[in-house]
Protein backbone atom coordinates (compact mmCIF):
# COMPACT_ATOMS: atom_id res chain seq x y z
CA UNK A 1 0.00 0.00 0.00
CA UNK A 2 2.85 2.38 0.81
CA UNK A 3 4.31 1.70 -2.62
CA UNK A 4 1.00 2.66 -4.22
CA UNK A 5 1.05 5.87 -2.16
CA UNK A 6 4.51 6.71 -3.50
CA UNK A 7 3.34 6.05 -7.06
CA UNK A 8 0.26 8.23 -6.57
CA UNK A 9 2.44 11.11 -5.35
CA UNK A 10 4.73 10.72 -8.38
CA UNK A 11 1.70 11.01 -10.66
CA UNK A 12 -0.04 13.84 -8.82
CA UNK A 13 2.96 16.14 -8.39
CA UNK A 14 3.44 16.92 -12.10
CA UNK A 15 -0.32 17.27 -12.54
CA UNK A 16 -0.44 19.83 -9.73
CA UNK A 17 2.54 21.62 -11.31
CA UNK A 18 0.45 22.28 -14.42
CA UNK A 19 -1.82 24.64 -12.44
CA UNK A 20 0.15 25.62 -9.31
CA UNK A 21 3.57 27.16 -8.72
CA UNK A 22 4.23 25.72 -5.27
CA UNK A 23 6.88 27.11 -2.94
CA UNK A 24 7.73 25.08 0.18
CA UNK A 25 9.48 26.42 3.27
CA UNK A 26 10.48 24.75 6.51
CA UNK A 27 9.82 21.12 5.57
CA UNK A 28 13.50 20.17 5.49
CA UNK A 29 13.95 21.43 9.07
CA UNK A 30 10.99 19.35 10.25
CA UNK A 31 12.38 16.29 8.49
CA UNK A 32 15.77 16.70 10.16
CA UNK A 33 14.13 16.48 13.59
CA UNK A 34 12.69 13.07 12.76
CA UNK A 35 9.86 11.54 10.79
CA UNK A 36 7.78 9.78 13.45
CA UNK A 37 4.90 10.72 15.74
CA UNK A 38 4.06 14.05 14.08
CA UNK A 39 0.65 15.71 14.18
CA UNK A 40 0.53 18.07 11.19
CA UNK A 41 -2.01 20.86 11.61
CA UNK A 42 -2.74 22.71 8.33
CA UNK A 43 -5.20 25.46 7.57
CA UNK A 44 -7.80 24.60 4.94
CA UNK A 45 -8.44 27.33 2.32
CA UNK A 46 -9.76 25.02 -0.45
CA UNK A 47 -10.59 21.44 -1.37
CA UNK A 48 -7.32 21.05 -3.27
CA UNK A 49 -4.86 21.85 -0.46
CA UNK A 50 -5.12 18.37 1.17
CA UNK A 51 -3.94 16.87 -2.13
CA UNK A 52 -0.99 19.28 -2.25
CA UNK A 53 -0.07 18.69 1.40
CA UNK A 54 -0.29 14.92 1.11
CA UNK A 55 1.91 14.75 -1.99
CA UNK A 56 4.52 16.85 -0.16
CA UNK A 57 4.47 14.82 3.05
CA UNK A 58 3.83 11.23 2.06
CA UNK A 59 7.25 10.34 0.61
CA UNK A 60 9.07 11.17 3.86
CA UNK A 61 6.36 10.84 6.52
CA UNK A 62 3.80 8.35 5.10
CA UNK A 63 1.14 10.56 6.65
CA UNK A 64 -2.40 9.43 7.39
CA UNK A 65 -4.71 12.33 6.49
CA UNK A 66 -8.10 12.90 8.05
CA UNK A 67 -10.83 13.45 5.45
CA UNK A 68 -14.60 13.61 5.22
CA UNK A 69 -16.23 10.50 3.77
CA UNK A 70 -18.15 12.61 1.25
CA UNK A 71 -14.94 14.00 -0.27
CA UNK A 72 -13.24 10.59 -0.60
CA UNK A 73 -16.25 8.63 -1.82
CA UNK A 74 -15.31 8.91 -5.51
CA UNK A 75 -14.07 5.57 -6.89
CA UNK A 76 -10.47 6.44 -7.83
CA UNK A 77 -9.90 9.01 -5.08
CA UNK A 78 -11.42 6.69 -2.48
CA UNK A 79 -9.14 3.85 -3.53
CA UNK A 80 -6.05 6.07 -3.30
CA UNK A 81 -7.14 7.35 0.11
CA UNK A 82 -7.50 3.81 1.40
CA UNK A 83 -4.05 2.97 0.05
CA UNK A 84 -2.40 5.71 2.10
CA UNK A 85 -4.41 4.94 5.25
CA UNK A 86 -6.74 7.94 5.25
CA UNK A 87 -8.85 8.21 8.39
CA UNK A 88 -12.44 8.86 7.32
CA UNK A 89 -14.71 11.27 9.17
CA UNK A 90 -18.49 11.19 8.73
CA UNK A 91 -20.59 14.01 7.41
CA UNK A 92 -22.89 15.17 10.20
CA UNK A 93 -25.93 15.23 7.90
CA UNK A 94 -25.43 11.67 6.69
CA UNK A 95 -24.18 10.01 9.88
CA UNK A 96 -27.35 10.88 11.81
CA UNK A 97 -27.52 9.48 15.32
CA UNK A 98 -24.23 7.62 14.91
CA UNK A 99 -22.24 10.82 14.30
CA UNK A 100 -20.68 11.02 17.78
CA UNK A 101 -19.92 7.31 17.77
CA UNK A 102 -18.17 7.41 14.39
CA UNK A 103 -16.26 10.58 15.26
CA UNK A 104 -15.12 8.87 18.46
CA UNK A 105 -13.79 5.95 16.43
CA UNK A 106 -11.94 8.30 14.09
CA UNK A 107 -10.29 10.12 16.99
CA UNK A 108 -9.37 6.81 18.59
CA UNK A 109 -7.64 5.89 15.30
CA UNK A 110 -5.69 9.19 15.35
CA UNK A 111 -4.57 8.66 18.94
CA UNK A 112 -3.54 5.06 18.26
CA UNK A 113 -1.59 6.12 15.16
CA UNK A 114 0.33 8.82 17.04
CA UNK A 115 1.13 6.46 19.90
CA UNK A 116 2.56 4.01 17.37
CA UNK A 117 4.81 6.75 15.98
CA UNK A 118 2.77 7.24 12.81
CA UNK A 119 2.12 10.68 11.36
CA UNK A 120 -1.33 12.25 11.02
CA UNK A 121 -2.66 15.28 9.10
CA UNK A 122 -5.55 16.92 10.96
CA UNK A 123 -7.39 20.06 9.83
CA UNK A 124 -8.31 21.85 13.09
CA UNK A 125 -11.19 23.81 11.55
CA UNK A 126 -12.88 20.67 10.25
CA UNK A 127 -14.02 22.52 7.13
CA UNK A 128 -12.67 24.74 4.35
CA UNK A 129 -12.54 28.54 4.64
CA UNK A 130 -15.80 30.44 4.44
CA UNK A 131 -13.96 33.76 4.26
CA UNK A 132 -10.48 35.15 3.77
CA UNK A 133 -9.32 34.10 7.23
CA UNK A 134 -9.30 30.78 9.04
CA UNK A 135 -11.89 30.66 11.82
CA UNK A 136 -11.62 27.70 14.20
CA UNK A 137 -14.67 28.80 16.19
CA UNK A 138 -14.78 26.59 19.30
CA UNK A 139 -13.45 23.37 17.80
CA UNK A 140 -11.87 20.97 20.26
CA UNK A 141 -10.08 18.42 18.10
CA UNK A 142 -6.50 19.57 18.76
CA UNK A 143 -6.89 20.01 22.51
CA UNK A 144 -8.63 16.61 22.82
CA UNK A 145 -5.87 14.81 20.94
CA UNK A 146 -3.12 16.52 22.94
CA UNK A 147 -4.77 15.47 26.18
CA UNK A 148 -4.46 11.87 25.03
CA UNK A 149 -1.04 12.29 23.32
CA UNK A 150 0.76 15.09 25.23
CA UNK A 151 4.16 14.19 23.74
CA UNK A 152 3.11 14.24 20.08
CA UNK A 153 5.18 16.51 17.89
CA UNK A 154 3.17 19.48 16.61
CA UNK A 155 3.93 20.89 13.16
CA UNK A 156 1.86 23.80 11.87
CA UNK A 157 1.27 24.12 8.12
CA UNK A 158 0.20 27.39 6.53
CA UNK A 159 -1.05 27.38 2.92
CA UNK A 160 -1.49 30.74 1.24
CA UNK A 161 -2.51 31.61 -2.31
CA UNK A 162 -5.60 29.42 -2.69
CA UNK A 163 -8.23 31.94 -1.56
CA UNK A 164 -9.92 32.70 -4.87
CA UNK A 165 -9.46 29.20 -6.28
CA UNK A 166 -12.48 27.47 -7.82
CA UNK A 167 -11.89 24.76 -5.20
CA UNK A 168 -12.93 27.17 -2.43
CA UNK A 169 -15.77 29.39 -1.20
CA UNK A 170 -14.36 32.68 -2.55
CA UNK A 171 -17.15 32.87 -5.14
CA UNK A 172 -19.69 32.90 -2.31
CA UNK A 173 -20.91 29.43 -3.29
CA UNK A 174 -19.96 25.96 -2.10
CA UNK A 175 -17.20 24.55 -4.33
CA UNK A 176 -17.86 21.60 -6.61
CA UNK A 177 -14.78 19.38 -6.80
CA UNK A 178 -15.81 17.67 -10.03
CA UNK A 179 -16.68 20.95 -11.77
CA UNK A 180 -13.42 22.58 -10.65
CA UNK A 181 -11.35 19.66 -11.96
CA UNK A 182 -13.15 19.74 -15.29
CA UNK A 183 -12.47 23.47 -15.59
CA UNK A 184 -8.74 22.92 -15.07
CA UNK A 185 -8.40 19.95 -17.42
CA UNK A 186 -10.47 21.57 -20.19
CA UNK A 187 -8.10 24.54 -20.20
CA UNK A 188 -4.92 22.44 -20.44
CA UNK A 189 -5.18 21.46 -24.16
CA UNK A 190 -6.04 25.03 -25.12
CA UNK A 191 -2.89 26.19 -23.34
CA UNK A 192 -0.65 23.62 -24.99
CA UNK A 193 -0.54 21.68 -21.69
CA UNK A 194 2.65 23.25 -20.36
CA UNK A 195 1.83 26.93 -20.90
CA UNK A 196 -1.14 27.28 -18.57
CA UNK A 197 -1.10 30.21 -16.15
CA UNK A 198 -0.13 28.90 -12.72
CA UNK A 199 -1.48 30.00 -9.37
CA UNK A 200 1.33 30.78 -6.88
CA UNK A 201 0.90 28.79 -3.67
CA UNK A 202 3.17 28.95 -0.63
CA UNK A 203 3.33 26.10 1.92
CA UNK A 204 5.11 26.89 5.19
CA UNK A 205 5.95 24.32 7.88
CA UNK A 206 6.81 25.34 11.43
CA UNK A 207 7.41 23.25 14.55
CA UNK A 208 6.95 25.85 17.30
CA UNK A 209 8.62 25.45 20.68
CA UNK A 210 6.04 27.69 22.36
CA UNK A 211 2.90 25.86 21.24
CA UNK A 212 0.42 25.98 24.17
CA UNK A 213 -0.14 22.21 24.19
CA UNK A 214 -1.39 22.10 27.78
CA UNK A 215 -3.71 25.11 27.44
CA UNK A 216 -7.48 25.10 27.00
CA UNK A 217 -9.00 24.77 23.53
CA UNK A 218 -9.75 28.48 23.18
CA UNK A 219 -6.10 29.41 23.77
CA UNK A 220 -4.92 26.72 21.36
CA UNK A 221 -7.39 27.82 18.68
CA UNK A 222 -6.43 31.48 18.93
CA UNK A 223 -2.74 30.52 18.65
CA UNK A 224 -3.46 28.51 15.51
CA UNK A 225 -5.56 31.29 13.96
CA UNK A 226 -2.77 33.83 14.54
CA UNK A 227 -0.37 31.57 12.65
CA UNK A 228 -2.74 30.67 9.81
CA UNK A 229 -3.96 34.23 9.18
CA UNK A 230 -0.58 35.99 9.17
CA UNK A 231 -0.12 37.65 5.79
CA UNK A 232 -3.34 36.19 4.40
CA UNK A 233 -3.70 37.30 0.75
CA UNK A 234 -6.98 38.67 -0.64
CA UNK A 235 -9.45 36.94 -2.94
CA UNK A 236 -7.33 36.51 -6.08
CA UNK A 237 -8.30 35.35 -9.56
CA UNK A 238 -5.63 33.61 -11.63
CA UNK A 239 -6.56 33.10 -15.31
CA UNK A 240 -6.99 29.64 -16.77
CA UNK A 241 -5.86 30.45 -20.31
CA UNK A 242 -2.77 32.16 -21.67
CA UNK A 243 -4.75 34.58 -23.87
CA UNK A 244 -6.13 36.22 -20.73
CA UNK A 245 -2.59 37.46 -20.29
CA UNK A 246 -1.11 38.04 -16.88
CA UNK A 247 -4.33 39.50 -15.54
CA UNK A 248 -4.10 38.14 -12.01
CA UNK A 249 -6.48 40.37 -10.11
CA UNK A 250 -8.07 40.86 -6.74
CA UNK A 251 -11.79 40.20 -6.44
CA UNK A 252 -14.31 41.46 -3.88
CA UNK A 253 -14.68 39.36 -0.78
CA UNK A 254 -17.90 37.31 -0.82
CA UNK A 255 -20.63 37.73 1.76
CA UNK A 256 -20.26 35.16 4.53
CA UNK A 257 -22.46 32.14 3.76
CA UNK A 258 -25.03 31.01 6.26
CA UNK A 259 -23.63 28.63 8.82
Amino acid sequence: MTFIGYCACCILRPLLWLRYRITVRGLAQVRRRGTRGVLFLPNHPALIDPVIITTLLFPSFQVRPLAFEEQISRPVLGWLCRCIGTIAMPDMLHAGKRFKEIVGLAFAAIIEALRKGQNVVLYPAGRIYRGRFENLRNTRAVSAILQACPDARIVLVRTTGLWGSSFGWASGRAPDMDAALKKVFRALPANGIFFSPRRPVRIEFMEPDDFPRSADRRTINRYLEAFYNAGSPPNTYVPYTWWEGGCVRELPEPASPDE
